[in-house]
């Protein structure tokens, strides 16, 4: 059979390209905000006694639009199911979208750290000399968490006497050094012998490095100015050292005040620009923070080839990370997710690919405006819940010496506070994006998703609807993400409906789209995603990962 309606379907591999419209019997595609062109399922007359030539595994499948060729959905095949029966036989194809590739690849990646839970001794020079993770001894009201380096009463000193502490964690991840520094140092006396200073080597090899930052210890200590790659020391270098040093002609320590802390260290590796270039001059590192925008031109040009980064759509965002380190490992689509956690109204969407074979993609704003108008006519179903509102949470992080801190936030709710109740959640950042204000950010937008209960619905779309952004009216396989207006829905009061009149119209964001041919109709996601059976299990099978850590 062929389609009811003016959609074609093709598939291509290395043995040529076919168009196979003719022989499908039906054909639903799916996308979904964050992510993009996500799933689509083509059922296929085909013999099963013998291999299709266009049908291989990581084959492509585009949907095109036959009234003016534009790609409707693109992706990728996976493993395709057989049937047979009173119908014939059928080869059930599946494909995935672009936003697949953002799972492709595990690996451990550091962007910024803060190397204190790290730190292995070495160039063990001096032996007894002492090193511990402790507040600064000669500020007993901070509560920071310092290295201390100290050379104990009683020890013999000769000149280059020295304690070394190494953060080797870019080493063990492939990368570079672009920024190594420490935003404080305190000492317990002054004297113009001893040193504290910052190491940049290269696969931790004693025999070369540079000194990128020396501090004596005849000032009462001190703050940081910016150590970057390219003016402080040359590119390449992978590990980073933290000593105290003795230059002087030799003696006995006499006392217990001969020792160093150092505070607010930070490591940060080198990036890549989103076409693929890394960066090795100190210009992209002039401040001790990495911002969402940065690390998703870095994700493109390093880890998502099937993207085109070159060409990508990248918005500019302002909160500044402290901490973003995955020495475990970690996907693409974990990094965006952590970044949409701190970054308030974001969203990332992979979709079709143009000329030069590479997905589009797009880390932008979730729409404010109003995009499409539409009415209940074809169907709509809520089923309604105030399960989601919640007026606390409890944030888990790490903090530098590994240790669980938990940060709870609060937000006032109407119907909670109305009602006398109290609801409270807990989320996990572990030790990824451990840091306070990470956590109280994270905790913040979590609560602002979660202060009214959402429209969140289905909405069924079996004609043109008019697309304001375009002026023209849309079919129903055409609609994108954006805002919708929906007549005929009594609102309740909620982030895009604040005053809830009763004027029979309510807005949505529309988060996914799931259009079938056969039906010849779109449903819409409207705010959150239909309930179903898979995101149930995959949301028990993250709060287990969270109770065993």
């Amino acid at each position: 059979m062929s389609l009811p309606i003016p959609l074609t379907v093709r598939l291509r591999t290395s043995r040529g390209t076919r168009d196979i419209t003719p022989d499908i019997r039906d054909l639903a595609f799916r996308w979904t905000d964050p992510g993009g062109h996500a799933t689509c399922q083509v059922p296929l007359d085909r013999p099963l006694t013998v291999q299709p030539a266009e049908i291989a595994y990581y084959g492509d499948l585009t949907v095109h639009d036959g009234r003016h060729g534009g790609v409707v959905w693109d992706g990728r095949l996976e493993d395709p199911g057989r049937s047979a029966g009173t119908q014939g036989q059928v080869w059930d194809l599946a494909a995935v979208g672009g936003q697949a590739h953002t799972r492709d690849r595990t690996v451990p990646l550091i962007y910024i750290d803060n190397p204190l839970t790290s730190l292995d001794r070495v160039d063990n020079a001096t032996p007894r000399g002492d090193d511990s993770i402790a507040t600064d001894p000669g500020n007993t009201a901070s509560q920071q968490q310092s290295l201390v380096l100290s050379f104990p009463n009683g020890l013999a000193v000769g000149t280059n006497a020295r304690i070394v502490l190494r953060y080797d964690g870019l080493r063990r991840t492939g990368q570079k050094l672009s920024r190594v520094d420490h935003t404080s140092w305190d000492a317990g006396r002054t004297d113009t012998a001893f040193q504290v200073e910052v190491l940049c080597r290269t696969d931790g090899s004693l025999a070369s490095g540079e000194v990128a930052r020396s501090d004596n210890w005849n000032t009462a200590g001190g703050g940081s100015s910016p150590r970057r790659i390219g003016t402080h020391w040359t590119a390449g270098r992978n590990t980073a050292e933290w000593r105290a040093i003795y230059s002087g002609v030799g003696g006995t320590i006499s006392n217990d005040l001969h020792w160093a802390s150092i505070g607010g260290m930070l490591v940060m590796a080198t990036r890549y620009t989103a076409a693929g270039v890394e960066q090795l001059t100190g210009t992209p590192y002039g401040n001790s923070y990495v911002l969402a925008s940065e690390v998703v031109a870095d994700l493109l040009g390093r880890l998502l080839p099937k993207f085109d980064g070159a060409g990508a759509t990248i918005s500019a965002t302002s909160y500044q990370i402290d901490q973003l380190a995955y020495p475990d490992g970690v996907q693409p689509a974990k990094v965006l997710e952590d970044l949409m956690s701190m970054e308030a109204g974001y969203t990332w969407r992979a979709w079709e690919r143009g000329a030069n074979g590479l997905h589009r993609f797009e880390w932008v704003q979730q729409p404010s405006t109003v995009r499409y108008e539409a009415d209940v006519v074809d169907g709509y179903d809520s089923q309604g819940s105030a399960d989601g509102l919640y007026s606390q949470v409890t944030v888990r992080w790490k903090d530098p010496k590994g240790r669980p801190q938990t940060t709870i936030r609060t937000a006032t709710v109407p119907e909670l506070s109305a009602a006398g109740l109290i609801r409270q959640e807990i989320i996990d950042l572990g030790a990824d994006v451990g840091s306070a204000s990470a956590a109280a950010r994270a905790g913040d937008q979590w609560l602002a998703d979660r202060r009214y209960a959402p429209n969140a619905g289905r909405l069924r779309i079996a004609r043109p609807i008019l697309d304001l952004q375009t002026g023209r009216m849309v079919q129903p396989w055409e609609i994108r993400p954006g805002l919708i207006r929906v007549r005929g829905i009594l609102p309740r009061t909620d982030a895009l409906n604040p005053t809830a009149s009763r004027d029979g119209v309510t807005i949505f964001r529309i988060v996914g789209s799931e259009y079938r041919a056969s039906d010849a109709a779109a449903t819409l996601d409207l705010d959150s995603y239909a309930p179903s059976t898979g995101r149930m299990l995959a949301d028990t099978r993250a709060k287990f990962r969270m109770i065993r850590r």
